[in-house]
């Protein structure tokens, strides 16, 4: 493993300013690099072997290589020294500028946009955007971060399309992705690279057998309403409602639309796979499609499943590289 880890630093004095860089990688003892799919910067914590003070200042620039590939770009906001003279450093990446509060209101304008709109309001730089093919009615947000802001949006054009975008930092630019186009070719499973996992099976959280959407009306001063739901799963599940009102100037066709559009996204059973220590590879961050084989689980049955990846840690110690990544399985990715 060959790892690069600089800092840029700002230098000033009467005269000029200047940003320095220095490579640090020397006085590394560990690092840990995670990210999630969903409502959340990428986080880097590493930890460095320093004889006096804390070296690195509060908003420098990281950017870590490793084997020549980029690897995290983001800035530093904690530093935490101990006694034995490691100095412990927490960087993110540049959503977590996206952290701070706004309110917007967005009319006939979609994912792409609204990312736009807001990154060229905090000064973020923006790469590679995809095409969604779903522009919202409207969308009001009042006093809310613009990280849960961007969120909100990505999941509701997750459930309006019926295809999985990620939205993330790749290395210094906001970035938005179909997940079908970032898929894995190496295949993990309990037949090769696998020594460690836990899988779970659950209806507790995200799922809904009924959807019951309620538009305003001004007329009648009630809320139309608009139900969709199977009764076979309530029968074996129990009721599971979801509930949410939508824009009064949606038609009556776009809210059924929705509903079924819901319900075939929330009426499943979610099932979770937590693998460890898996051989690292620096391009595999949280939102990549990861092909999985375990025999011993219903999850797999001794067939290859594709999985989408919710979050994944990286660790670098003593000169390995290994991974954590916790998966869940969606039938409607469309690969194969």
């Amino acid at each position: 493993m060959d790892i690069s880890l600089k800092v840029s630093k700002v230098k000033e004095n009467k005269k000029i300013k200047k940003t320095v860089t220095y490579e640090y990688a020397p006085k590394l003892v560990s690092a840990e690099y995670s990210t999630n799919r969903m409502d959340s910067p990428g986080k880097f914590t590493f930890t460095l072997v320093e004889n006096t003070g804390i070296a690195i200042e509060e908003g420098s620039c990281i950017r870590v290589k490793l084997n020549g590939k980029d690897f995290f770009k983001g800035y530093v906001f904690t530093a935490e020294r101990s006694e034995d003279h490691q100095v412990k450093y927490t960087a993110y990446d540049q959503l977590r500028y996206l952290k701070a509060k706004a309110s917007y209101t967005f009319i006939a304008k979609s994912l792409e946009d609204i990312i736009r709109k807001i990154a060229k309001d905090f000064g973020l730089k923006v790469g590679d955007l995809a095409t969604t093919g779903y522009k919202f009615p409207s969308l009001v947000k009042e006093n809310e971060s613009c990280l849960d802001i961007i969120f909100d949006a990505l999941s509701q054009t997750i459930r309006q399309t019926g295809k999985i975008f990620v939205f993330y930092d790749e290395y210094g630019k906001l970035t938005l992705k179909e997940a079908k186009k970032m898929k894995w070719n190496r295949l993990i499973g309990s037949r090769n690279e696998l020594s460690k996992y836990t899988y779970k099976r659950d209806i507790d959280k995200d799922t809904y057998n009924r959807i019951k959407l309620a538009r305003p009306n001004k007329n009648t001063g009630k809320a139309d309403t608009y139900v969709y739901e199977d009764k076979d799963n309530i029968k074996q599940w129990g009721l599971l409602q979801y509930y949410d009102t939508v824009d009064e100037n949606m038609n009556a066709a776009q809210i059924n639309e929705m509903c079924k559009t819901y319900l075939k996204y929330y009426n499943k059973v979610w099932q979770t796979l937590k693998l460890k220590n898996i051989m690292g590879h620096e391009k595999i961050r949280a939102g990549w499609i990861i092909p999985v084989l375990i025999d011993d689980i219903e999850v797999a049955s001794g067939i290859q499943r594709y999985f989408l990846a919710e979050k994944v840690t990286h660790k670098l110690d003593n000169n390995s590289h290994t991974m954590d990544i916790e998966v869940k399985n969606f039938n409607e990715l469309g690969v194969t």
